[in-house]
């Protein structure tokens, strides 16, 4: 009997009255006790889950235009609508099966020796696990096979000869606009969250209109071999809606061999557990202009390449994932994600609403993880398009600071710790101070941008808000140096050194580059 995605309650989730649940896609239309978020038991299955289904309603139930997404903004469709329209492609939703199978290879793969199931799993690498422990030898339900499979066709990093990356890359960075409300703890339907990510259908205009060209596994897979015609899939080749659908890897489920027990992910009971799968090399291989609309790009010439999450998510990457920074010589220009671009182009009904950008993804060294990232920023919303841009350079001067304040107190610690011609200096591990130093003046960052947007036109408002940031970052800079500057062995320490690379940050704090970002006056007026 066939497992569809489309009819299954696979998703899990939890309502309003905060009761745990599992719906089928179409439910999450629900206004009776509201599905609120989803719960599967690891966060990067979530993180597919919610694009799974804004692929969905991007693919099946996109707004024909800007009234209509407005209006089902304010008023979800009726369940039985959505079902409607998801019906036309449940064909392509099928987990197992004589026919095509949802993300697996058209090819039955036969004669691939099977892998255990739990190497879909991108923190394993076959038996050999990086996160998880005790894996190889369980079984997944289909539905957490589904999110296995999904997971990886979505964040596929490069797994060797021939073994494709996703469409955005390895380890790709997602970017979600989200809201909460204001005041009340009452929370926001998960519906609100998903159509705010999802566009208009004229964004995804292609001339390629047929059912394979937006999911590739309904059609022998375009491989990727040398010999062969299809080496590169470009945005134009297929149609730009397999953003969501890209099946860079050759995989098929072994439904024929299977157990049964408890699910080895989520612990349930199981009367079908997936053990198994083969895979063969040289499946699609996504080039060319792909630009996802959930995704944030850095801009080279006519390049388009995503951005992928480098450490935790702080303020820090406000430039480029909330707002488009003006680009400086020799830095790259960063964009945010479509649906970003969209949240600032249109006036959404925000009475009682904060809105919030949601990122999250895998930071990848190649195939190996190094940790699953999420965070989220509050997005400021000026329907003056001239305080808007004030408020943006401000913010943009507010972060640049911050970067050389950050960079002094480096070099300076650097100095205290080492004479110039000592060897370890320049391979001295400075990667502690970046990662405390974001995540300390976060609260302080914030602050100021509540003060600058609840008056954005008001000048000494800026002004004291420079000021105050100069404050902040000096005196953080100069704890942080007197907290670090003696933890070397007593035999190497030299208080001479020590005292003049804390001058040295006194002065660099107060250098040209930060002045001239903060407003500062560059000389000191001089007293009577």
């Amino acid at each position: 009997m066939a497992y569809n995605l489309l009819i299954e309650r696979f998703l899990p989730v939890i309502r309003a009255d905060l009761t745990q649940d599992r719906i089928a896609p179409w439910q999450i239309a629900e206004t009776e006790n509201p599905v609120v978020a989803l719960a599967a038991p690891r966060p990067d299955f979530n993180g597919v889950l919610i694009q799974f289904l804004i692929g969905l309603l991007q693919t099946a139930y996109a707004p024909k235009n800007a009234p209509l997404w407005f209006k089902r903004f304010e008023q979800p469709p009726a369940p039985e609508e959505l079902q409607q329209a998801f019906e036309h492609y449940r064909h392509a939703f099928d987990l197992n099966g004589d026919g095509p199978r949802f993300m697996q290879d058209l090819d039955p793969l036969a004669e691939q020796k099977p892998i255990p199931v739990t190497a879909l799993l991108i923190d394993t690498a076959g038996s050999e696990t990086h996160f998880v422990k005790n894996l190889p030898d369980q079984g997944f339900s289909p539905a957490l096979a589904a999110m296995a499979l999904f997971a990886l066709q979505t964040n596929a990093p490069s797994g060797g000869v021939g073994h494709r990356t996703s469409i955005r890359g390895g380890g790709p960075l997602t970017t979600l606009v989200v809201s909460s409300p204001v005041e009340s703890r009452k929370p926001i339907p998960l519906w609100q969250t998903l159509w705010l990510n999802v566009l208009v259908e004229s964004e995804f205009h292609s001339r390629n209109n047929r059912d394979e060209d937006i999911f590739p596994w309904l059609a022998p897979t375009r491989t990727s071999e040398k010999s062969s015609k299809t080496p590169v899939t470009a945005p134009d080749d297929v149609h730009p809606l397999q953003m969501f659908w890209g099946m860079p890897r050759r995989i098929r489920l072994d439904f024929e061999n299977v157990g049964s027990g408890e699910c080895g992910l989520s612990g349930e009971p199981c009367e079908l557990l997936v053990k198994q799968y083969r895979t063969r090399n040289y499946g699609i291989n996504y080039g060319g202009a792909w630009e996802h609309s959930l995704n944030p790009h850095n801009r080279e010439t006519s390049e388009i390449i995503p951005m992928h999450p480098r450490g935790s998510i702080h303020y820090r990457h406000w430039l480029g994932l909330v707002q488009e920074p003006k680009k400086k010589k020799g830095e790259k220009q960063r964009v945010p994600a479509r649906t970003v671009q969209r949240f600032w182009r249109e006036h959404l009904p925000d009475e009682g609403f904060q809105f919030r950008l949601w990122a999250f993804g895998y930071d990848m060294d190649n195939m190996k993880p190094r940790c699953w990232y999420e965070g989220t920023m509050p997005l400021f919303h000026l329907d003056d398009p001239a305080q808007r841009e004030r408020f943006e350079a401000t913010v943009e001067n507010l972060i640049r600071a911050a970067g050389e304040f950050l960079g002094n107190l480096r070099s300076c610690l650097k100095d205290a710790w080492f004479d110039p011609e000592d060897p370890r200096r320049n391979n001295a591990d400075m990667g502690f101070l970046d990662a405390a130093f974001w995540p300390d003046t976060e609260n302080g960052f914030y602050n100021l941008l509540n003060a600058l947007h609840a008056e954005p036109g008001n000048e000494t408002v800026r002004k004291q808000a420079f000021l105050d940031w100069h404050r902040l970052l000096h005196r953080y800079t100069q704890d942080t140096f007197h907290r670090y500057a003696n933890t070397g062995q007593i035999t190497e320490q030299n208080p001479k050194r020590i005292a003049r690379a804390y001058r040295n940050l006194k002065r660099f704090n107060h250098k040209k580059e930060i002045k001239t970002l903060l407003d500062m006056p560059l000389k000191q007026p001089k007293t009577i």
